[in-house]
């Protein structure tokens, strides 16, 4: 069946391209370009926002849809983040925008099957309603005795669809190996780009510079001279006490750095205490 979608577009974040591609493909636009900001022919790199992306109009795509479409008649959860996508390719096409940020991994497909992801029902807001029964996977080869994955994402869903969110985050950040269940190494940061800009900053005094921070329900944003990471909350600790450490060594006195300390403590803390839910935003700025 052939069918026709008014599809959005949008500006190449790249600065200088003027290419406006499909939404959706965006990604492969990046991909297949190089020079100019593009970076590496390939590659998406790490400097290119792909978040919040300037929509300039609309392009009619034809589609050529199969007469059976059993699995796009359900969305799919994604477990790292709770939010819901149009089908395994919407899901599949998210989890390769966030690879290795906020908490997703870094290598989507090669660490998941399709059959991982559960498929949910939700209402016009896109809130989970119920669970779909779950798809039969007979390539299941886990060692005796492990959960598998696509077991683990559908209690996440069905967490969510009874309204347990907290429940949902404890779950995932222990069953899904998050970076905030290992502690840091000592010997070296976990962001040391970001940490030495955060050094930077508490020594300059007075600056035009300024730290941006926000607590959201998946870890803590922290941004500095140009550095910028999603902190896990041990991550955020381990920040905090290395910056801590360096100042009463260098004696810099109160200011920024001691609020920003007291900031990065909370929110891990509050990750921790499970006190977050889907949609929760604390700035830096307001909370001191």
């Amino acid at each position: 069946m052939t069918d026709k979608n008014d599809e959005r577009t949008v500006r190449c974040p790249v600065e200088g391209c003027e290419s406006t591609p499909l939404a959706r493909g965006i990604n492969l636009h990046i991909m297949r370009s190089s020079g100019g900001g593009h970076g590496p022919q390939g590659e998406v790199p790490d400097s290119i926002s792909l978040e919040n992306l300037e929509t300039v109009g609309e392009r009619e795509v034809e589609m050529d849809y199969p007469d059976e479409r059993d699995n796009e008649k359900h969305a799919r959860l994604c477990p790292y983040c709770s939010q819901t996508f149009a089908g395994v390719q919407g899901l599949m096409i998210h989890l390769g925008q966030t690879a290795g940020r906020k908490n997703h991994p870094a290598n989507p497909k090669d660490r998941h099957q399709p059959s991982d992801f559960p498929r949910v029902e939700v209402d016009a807001d896109g809130n989970i309603q119920q669970v779909a029964e779950p798809e039969v996977d007979s390539t299941d080869s886990r060692e005796k005795g492990a959960v598998p994955t696509a077991r683990v994402f559908r209690l996440i869903a069905d967490l969510i669809a009874d309204g347990e969110t907290r429940t949902a985050h404890r779950v995932r950040r222990t069953l899904l190996g998050a970076d905030d269940s290992v502690a840091p190494s000592r010997d070296e940061p976990s962001h040391p780009e970001l940490f030495e800009a955060s050094l930077t900053q508490g020594r300059a005094g007075q600056t035009d510079h300024r730290v941006t921070a926000a607590l959201e329900a998946e870890g803590i944003m922290l941004a500095c001279r140009g550095e910028s990471a999603f902190l896990s909350a041990s991550e955020a600790r381990d920040i905090a006490t290395r910056v801590e450490q360096v100042s009463a060594a260098e004696d810099w006195g109160e200011g920024d750095t001691r609020d920003l300390i007291a900031f990065l403590r909370h929110g891990a803390d509050v990750l921790d205490g499970d006190m977050t839910e889907r949609g929760f935003h604390e700035e830096f700025d307001h909370w001191r």
